[in-house]
């Protein structure tokens, strides 16, 4: 999918969920009783997997940012200098 289109559908994405999230805290359910709290749990947890789903969309990590992971996690971490305790 082209980087632009994928923005575009985060940013839609992300508006959706904290619409949604806001609605919860804010609106109609507040007058919710019995089962339809279940309800309003579950939509809360909805508002929370499409703000993730956004973040997924905005920063995608995909095979050509990971590389040789061996290669990379050596480049990250050298060997940290003797101490006093090796032998």
């Amino acid at each position: 999918m082209n980087m632009v289109v994928r923005r575009i559908c985060a940013v839609a994405v992300l508006l959706a969920g904290v619409s949604l999230g806001l609605w919860i805290v804010y609106g109609d359910p507040f007058g919710w009783r019995g089962g339809l709290r279940l309800l309003r749990f579950g939509l809360g947890l909805a508002s929370m997997g499409l703000i993730t789903a956004s973040a997924w969309l905005m920063f995608p990590s995909g095979r050509e940012d990971d590389g040789d992971p061996a290669a990379a996690s050596a480049a990250r971490d050298p060997a940290p200098p003797p101490g006093p305790l090796d032998v």
